[in-house]
């Protein structure tokens, strides 16, 4: 098995980029009991504590199989609307987002959408329909929105360009 392999998260596509849950490891996974070589940094929601998870366990869904059914979860989220599978995918088999308070997943046609970024990502600002989302998420809470903000948190439709912003505030 290839240590350094990185699978890919639908539902966070963004994951081994720079400031991202997943950091390169030569930690053995507490799972798998091989080296990592992508190391999950983020918080593992559980009653057993996994210090080395390595992104194939946590991708292939082996972290539960490993708690020996225990509930766990990699989000501090609450995710409404979500069909059974694809909540499993993004609550047990995506790594977190890191945020200051649990927030509502955007969820579309019972799809969740991926995590794309922060909202004050230059690259991501450029685009007019994420300003228009930002614009849509501060004036849902009543606050004038603000064209760059790092509170924001960007989603994306997985198979589409259809936009969310939720508002993260500290």
């Amino acid at each position: 098995m290839d240590a350094s392999r990185q699978p890919q998260f639908r539902f966070y596509p963004g994951a081994y980029a720079d400031g991202g849950p997943m950091e390169r490891s030569d930690a053995l996974c507490d799972v798998c009991r091989l080296p990592c070589g992508w190391r999950y940094t983020g918080s593992v929601y559980s009653v057993a504590e996994l210090k080395n998870l390595c992104a194939r366990c946590l991708a292939d869904g082996r972290t539960g199989a490993a708690l020996n059914g225990a509930d766990f979860g990699f989000h501090d989220i609450r995710l409404i609307g979500a069909a059974p599978e694809p909540a499993r995918e993004l609550m047990q088999r995506t790594p977190g987002v890191a945020c200051f308070n649990p927030f509502v997943w955007p969820v579309l046609d019972g799809m969740p959408l991926a995590y794309i970024g922060p909202g004050d990502d230059p690259a991501l600002l450029a685009l007019p329909e994420v300003r228009a989302a930002i614009a849509a998420a501060f004036d849902e809470i009543g606050w004038d929105p603000e064209e760059q903000s790092p509170y924001a948190l960007l989603f994306r439709e997985v198979d589409s360009d259809r936009w969310r912003a939720v508002i993260d505030l500290d």
